[in-house]
């Protein structure tokens, strides 16, 4: 029953049903390079800066969110993606799992890393990148921290028309752009 409802619940963020007008928000200010609690994200922000490309976090719920799995094959384990990876942005899957929460029937999420959770968060975290729930992509500047673009479902890429690559190569170009405008 759990599972059914939980499965109900992610349809419904997933098709922007629950989903605030925004559903990826900025919460907490954006961490200092180094100074975010998680030494995978600062390390991998480093690796973004230093290749000058941007940071992609993807948030996904492997375990138990089918809408997930379906954007991951369709997405993360692309051939071009791969292939992009670590060349065009720098990468970091952030699994959940799910904890009993403290009513019946009820759950909180768990982040793989567990450190994630200083970084990126669900409704009501107080990490400076907020989501409804999985699957989500988010593409940061890395210098400044800085929120790109967002991605909350299977639906906002088949607005876009393209790979998901593609999709992250182009918003960076469009931030750099807009970047050199203001200098």
């Amino acid at each position: 029953m759990i599972k059914f409802a939980v499965s109900v619940l992610c349809a419904a963020a997933v098709a922007g049903m629950l989903a605030p007008a925004s559903a990826l928000a900025q919460q907490a200010p954006v961490p200092a390079v180094n100074k975010s609690g998680s030494p995978a994200f600062d390390k991998l922000r480093n690796e973004a800066i230093a290749k000058k490309v941007p940071l992609v976090i993807y948030l996904t719920g492997s375990s138990w969110c089918v809408y997930c799995n379906i954007f991951t094959d369709k997405h993360i384990k692309e051939r071009t993606f791969k292939r992009a990876s670590g060349k065009k942005f720098i990468f970091w899957m952030v699994d959940t799992r799910q904890a009993p929460g403290r009513t019946p029937g009820s759950f909180t999420f768990q982040f793989v890393p567990e450190e994630a959770g200083k970084v990126v968060g669900c409704i009501g975290s107080k990490a400076p990148y907020v989501v409804f729930g999985p699957p989500a992509v988010i593409i940061l500047d890395p210098v400044s921290g800085k929120m790109i673009k967002k991605m909350v479902s299977q639906g906002d890429m088949d607005k876009e028309g393209k790979s998901l690559p593609a999709v992250i190569e182009e918003c960076w170009k469009n931030f750099q752009k807009e970047g050199q405008k203001t200098a």
